[in-house]
């Protein structure tokens, strides 16, 4: 078990990303796989096929229910591609490594990914939050001889203190709630029609992005409490 990035209260439960069928935490953990290329049938069905490139750059949502190319059930089945049920954590492992979605659909990916499917005991949303706090981590422990490279049984010793399922849905909802505020002033600055009211508008944004950001980390430890961050927001915006 490695040592956690994140120190969490010993009320938690303890455990590992380890996947266990008969488990409560992670049930299973899956790769994907690419129909070849030369066969036409294998592309442009109605199975939407996720790359790790196309959610490089999710720095605010976590949810993906479209893909840019789509594969056909026989380029599913003609493949090491896998249907993944809508609400599997999909973490890339290479190129880059450590971006996190959770599919609003089912969907495929490709070799790229290991994906997680979560047991009764955790929300996936929850373990995608956790997974984009502990980064550092992940970047500390992929290797590879040609590119950086998460490998299956150095993810699997990461050690997870997991809260009660309450507790993950209040600190699912606070940074829900935090996440409103701070893409709530996107479509803002586009209204406004002074100069100055866009620098302010931008600034305030910055700030409850920062916020966000910086709260992540805390929530997931434990060591923030959950109910005061209506008036962290509240004094950002003002």
């Amino acid at each position: 078990m490695a040592e956690p990035y994140l120190i969490c209260p010993s009320s938690w439960h303890r455990t590992t990303l380890e996947p266990d069928p008969k488990g409560e935490v992670i049930v299973r953990v899956e790769s994907g796989g690419t129909p070849s290329t030369k066969v036409e049938e294998y592309w442009d069905g109605d199975v939407p096929w996720l790359t790790p490139k196309e959610i490089t750059g999710f720095s605010d949502g976590l949810f993906v229910s479209r893909t840019e190319r789509s594969i056909t059930q026989l380029g599913l089945s003609s493949s090491a591609a896998k249907l993944m049920p809508s609400g599997t954590v999909m973490l890339s492992k290479r190129a880059p490594v450590g971006a996190v979605a959770v599919n609003a659909v089912p969907m495929a990916t490709n070799q790229g990914f290991l994906n997680f499917r979560c047991g009764q005991r955790m929300r996936p949303l929850y373990l995608a939050f956790w997974l984009r706090a502990n980064k550092p981590y992940l970047d500390k422990v992929a290797n590879g001889s040609t590119y950086p490279e998460l490998y299956q049984n150095d993810l699997f010793e990461f050690e997870i203190s997991v809260p009660p399922l309450e507790l993950q849905d209040q600190i699912l909802d606070a940074l829900s709630a935090l996440q409103f505020a701070a893409l709530l002033g996107l479509p803002l600055e586009q209204s406004v029609t002074v100069p100055e009211q866009m620098v302010a508008m931008q600034e305030q944004n910055r700030r409850l992005s920062h916020i966000r950001d910086q709260i992540l980390p805390l929530l997931l430890a434990g060591t923030f409490d959950v109910s005061s961050i209506s008036a962290h927001v509240e004094r950002a915006a003002l």
